[in-house]
Order: C-alpha cells, then sequence, then structure tokens
C-alpha cells in the first residue's frame, strides 16, 4: 500500500541543476533514496523554486548590536494614566477602582 503512494525515487531529482552542476562532490556523495508522493511532478518550473527553498538560509549569525536596534521600539512605555485616589491618597489606575479604599470597605 505504501510502496503505490511513495514510490521510491532517487534524492538528486529534488536538487536544482544550478546546484549540482557547481557541485560535482556533492553529486557523488548523495546516494540517498527517499520516499516522495505519487502525484508530484518534478518538471523545470518545480525545480526552480525548489532551488530558492534550498538556499533560504541565513548566511551569517546576526549580531547583539542588530538585535538590540530592531528590538529597540519594544522596550516598556511608561504609564501616564495614574493618579492618586481622593479619598486615600495612594496612587491607583484613571478610572478604576483604588484598592486600599475596597481594602477597607469589603470584609
Amino acid at each position: 500500500m505504501s510502496a503505490a503512494l511513495f514510490p521510491r525515487i532517487s534524492f538528486l531529482r529534488f536538487l536544482a541543476p544550478a546546484f549540482l552542476a557547481h557541485r560535482p562532490a556533492v553529486v557523488a556523495s548523495l546516494g540517498a533514496v527517499v520516499a516522495a508522493p505519487a502525484t508530484a511532478t518534478f518538471a523545470g518550473a518545480t525545480l526552480e523554486w525548489l532551488s530558492g527553498l534550498l538556499w533560504a538560509v541565513p548566511k551569517k549569525k546576526t549580531t547583539h548590536r542588530k538585535k538590540r536596534f530592531r528590538m529597540a521600539t519594544k522596550w516598556l512605555k511608561p504609564m501616564r494614566n495614574i493618579s492618586t485616589c481622593p479619598f486615600c491618597g495612594q496612587p491607583t489606575l484613571r478610572h478604576h477602582l483604588c484598592r486600599s479604599c475596597t481594602k477597607q470597605v469589603l470584609p
């Protein structure tokens, strides 16, 4: 059943011709066989977009400076909606009940 759904094909058919042309040592070392769906088409158009996926990896490590530069806008922002309670003088958020006054009223 699984043999009908996933025929065994050479791994080299997944690689783009441009990739294989410049690396004969890679071609010689890749003798692996993998399973692929029977309905998959491996035309030239498919290999063109597949070659882009093979190269989609970071080339260099992102430095600490660049990471921090991108995260500069994500820092904590000051709260500007803090006021004092008119009854007890404790700091509270605007349009919220004061915690100290609520504790005195509720048991």
